[in-house]
């Protein structure tokens, strides 16, 4: 079997840290792979495979692969363009978000009605949808023509060194007595970061460590400072392998109003440790009340009690939040439930 991925870029966000991961498990079970990406960058990840900058006024020969798989808008715009040059191979898209809410948090509702259904007509001309979680499938199956089939997200930790200045910062918060929160993510609005920054006023013996950048990081800085809580946030900048510093963190953050997935928090999982996340029905679909803790999304008291419940518990319930990641949601388990697909989409 020969692959080829279609991205709009290699930088370190879920959908290409979910390529990665099927690149590294499945470039020794199939005849070739190759990855195709729109735009260049400064900071990317480096993948196991060919790579090859492309340009979208030209394509890219479709038919010396048997799967062509894109990922995202732009992607799958880019496939769309050239379908009439595609005789031989099946193309597949994946649906990474709730797209109708993730662009309403980003437009408003109007262009995301608009958004959403121009991309689901795109997205039904494809040979095969791949949803990652069960509550985006029943949401946009109808819109799909049925073509959804859902398979969870999954990902490696790695042990990877540590910057040690960053090191001694992070430590410096615990000799003082501080509990540690931490999260990192593309900082959007729709991450719901501001939250942890609103609960920290009423929790004096915590601090919160940042980790990336974004157009929403603004914001968050300006919220800082106007609660003056710059003694208790560390901002730290974009960085290859975030997940290498959990081991600092004693409680992850997840407060995102809208998550495909939750691709970071199954990362945290599998570095056992103590998670608070919003209460939303993809998370609830991949961790239960006794894994994880949820709080209600805008409830500054609940995402309070919720922390301090996490940090009380923070062995047990990182132990049995391992558990369930190590059993369902690891990248090697993602990338063979791929090559099924692929196969199934081939014989059909």
């Amino acid at each position: 079997m020969k692959i080829a991925f279609i991205l709009p870029s290699l930088i370190n966000t879920g959908p290409i840290v979910v390529v990665h991961n099927i690149v590294n498990y499945l470039k020794d079970k199939v005849d070739l792979i190759d990855v195709y990406y729109l735009d260049d960058e400064s900071s990317i990840l480096n993948f196991e495979c060919n790579t090859f900058k492309i340009d979208k006024r030209n394509p890219v020969k479709f038919n010396d692969y048997d799967i062509i798989h894109s990922h995202t808008l732009r992607a799958d715009l880019y496939v769309y363009k050239w379908r009439k040059k595609i005789s031989r191979a099946k193309i597949v898209s994946t649906i990474h978000q709730d797209t109708f809410k993730s662009f309403a948090m980003e437009y408003n509702n109007f262009v995301s009605f608009f958004l959403t259904h121009y991309w689901c007509f795109i997205q039904r001309k494809f040979d095969g949808v791949v949803s990652i979680s069960n509550q985006i499938k029943d949401r946009y199956n109808k819109l799909l023509s049925n073509k959804l089939t859902t398979i969870y997200n999954g990902c490696s930790i790695d042990n990877i060194n540590t910057d040690e200045e960053i090191e001694k910062l992070i430590n410096g918060y615990k000799e003082k007595g501080y509990k540690v929160l931490g999260s990192y993510a593309y900082i959007t609005k729709r991450k719901g970061l501001s939250q942890v920054v609103k609960a920290l006023e009423q929790l004096p013996d915590y601090v919160f460590v940042l980790i990336g950048e974004g157009p929403y990081l603004a914001k968050i800085k300006e919220n800082v400072e106007k609660l003056n809580l710059s003694e208790r946030v560390l901002f730290l900048p974009y960085m290859q392998a975030p997940y290498s510093y959990l081991k600092f963190f004693d409680v992850y953050m997840m407060p995102s109003y809208s998550e495909g997935f939750g691709l970071a928090m199954v990362e945290a999982a599998l570095a056992q440790k103590s998670i608070v996340c919003s209460n939303l029905p993809s998370f609830k679909e991949i961790f239960n009340s006794e894994e994880v803790c949820f709080f209600e999304l805008d409830n500054l008291s609940s995402l309070q009690e919720s922390i301090q419940i996490a940090y009380l518990e923070r062995n047990e319930r990182g132990e049995r939040a391992n558990s369930k990641a190590v059993m369902s949601f690891t990248a090697e388990k993602m990338a063979e439930n791929h090559l099924s697909y692929y196969k199934k989409i081939l014989k059909n």
